[in-house]
């Protein structure tokens, strides 16, 4: 994960999750008796350089993580030549299963967390239900920013014939600290409703700069597809701003759902362990290793191929849900809702008005 620059926290919360994973299964006996370890690196400082140490000096059975989708599709391509599993636990980009795992049938490659379907297909589901005509996108001027703002727009001209597009502002990511041109820009062209992809920092300081300057008082609601991953949500806190018809936000997995008994277990081990309620990027390793750990049990080898062979098409009862792995892209394939930042006096908002669908109706499928 990354360790390094504005975005270093989501190291912190992959290695969180990958942390409480070891020591549960540790404690258990471990895999087949086996104990487990990590080798936490930086995928910052050069993802290809150090996936090739971990594999070729430090000899590691398998790689976990990637925040980047642009380190996903760096490190992918070279997974057939290293002969080990991959498995990305938040890069969000289609190309990443669609092009490397389908098309260029790299079998070494697995994805857990959700892809871009989500933050642009999803958000527009929950824009049809708004009163909102005219929308404006901020996004980071990379691929996940590019990429869900044209799903985004693609899915919504379909879902309603009467919204316009009528401002796309591309910030520098990472690096952006004043939102104020795009927010002029987006409110300069009439602007009732904005879309942003920005995460981690980025989008901290711009929920503040819109309400500092007034934006939340002039737009009807806001779209944040990361914008309830536990660093927005526990710097903002009850400062998390609101707009008229809701600021909508979700995440590749949120804390509250779904109610099992899976998921509450894991929440309350993660608070006891980090004191404070898990990230999307930690569930999803945690769940990348206990499926790993599934696979191995189920077949009794490290053997590639066999393991390959039994991660396709597996159901994972994890905190998030049930996921299925598709056999075509190694896709994970499971449920996220949406919902609207609500205050109600705690240390952090909950989510309301939950907006869920099967994400069976919004994931491209094979031959995509």
């Amino acid at each position: 994960g990354i360790r390094s620059g504005p975005w270093a926290t989501y190291g912190t919360l992959i290695e969180q999750g990958a942390v409480l994973a070891m020591e549960e299964i540790n404690a258990a006996g471990g895999i087949l008796g086996a104990k487990i370890s990590l080798a936490i690196r930086d995928e910052a400082a050069d993802v290809v350089k150090q996936a090739r140490e971990l594999v070729e000096a430090e000899k590691v059975d398998f790689l976990v993580g990637v925040d980047s989708s642009g380190n996903a599709m760096r490190v992918g391509p070279i997974m057939s030549e290293l002969n080990k599993i991959l498995v990305v636990t938040h890069a969000a980009t289609h190309r990443f299963t669609e092009e490397l795992v389908y098309k260029q049938k790299i079998k070494q490659l697995f994805r857990v967390s959700v892809p871009v379907y989500q933050d642009g297909i999803l958000a527009a589901y929950v824009a049809k239900d708004l009163p909102v005509k005219k929308w404006a996108g901020i996004n980071p001027d990379y691929e996940y920013g590019r990429v869900s703002w044209q799903f985004f727009k693609d899915t919504l001209s379909k879902l309603r014939s009467d919204v316009e597009f009528v401002s796309e502002q591309f910030n520098k990511s990472p690096g952006t600290t004043d939102f104020s041109p795009f927010l002029s820009a987006a409110l300069g062209a009439g602007a009732e409703g904005i879309y942003t992809t920005n995460w981690a920092l980025e989008a901290v300081t711009m929920h503040r700069q819109m309400k500092s300057l007034g934006v939340y008082d002039q737009v009807m609601a806001v779209i944040n597809p990361m914008g309830y991953s536990m660093d927005v949500v526990y710097e903002l806190g009850k400062d998390y701003p609101t707009a008229k018809h809701g600021t909508w936000v979700s995440g590749r997995y949120v804390w509250f759902y779904p109610k099992t008994l899976i998921n509450e277990r894991f929440v309350e081990s993660f608070r006891r362990r980090w004191g404070r309620y898990p990230a999307y990027s930690s569930e999803t390793t945690y769940t990348a290793i206990h499926m790993l750990k599934a696979a191995i049990e189920l077949t009794g080898s490290l053997d590639l191929d066999t393991l390959i062979s039994a991660m396709e098409d597996m159901v994972v009862l994890s905190p998030a849900g049930a996921r299925w792995i598709r056999p075509d892209d190694h896709q994970a394939i499971y449920d996220v809702p949406y919902g609207k930042i609500t205050h109600v006096g705690g240390e952090i908002p909950i989510l309301t008005d939950l907006v869920t669908r099967s994400a069976w109706e919004y994931y491209r499928s094979p031959p995509f």
